[in-house]
């Protein structure tokens, strides 16, 4: 899987809006839209946001498994 799809995935999972999960990192809606869509990557900042917004590691993000 690809980050935007590991994102989308644990967002679902948690039952957040697309909206709710934005504002809680600090980007707009639309940015998010397009990390999601691979379209564009999040900075390393946003990205550990977005992992602890979700409650996940950045590693489960980037699809890493620990060995």
């Amino acid at each position: 899987m690809t980050l935007g799809e590991n994102i989308r995935r644990k967002r679902l999972e948690y039952d957040i809006e697309q909206q709710e999960l934005a504002q809680r990192v600090g980007i707009k809606n639309a940015m998010l839209c397009l990390i999601e869509h691979n379209k564009r990557k999040p900075s390393l900042d946003t990205l550990k946001k977005l992992a602890d917004a979700l409650h996940c590691s950045v590693d489960e993000l980037l699809g890493r498994k620990a060995s």
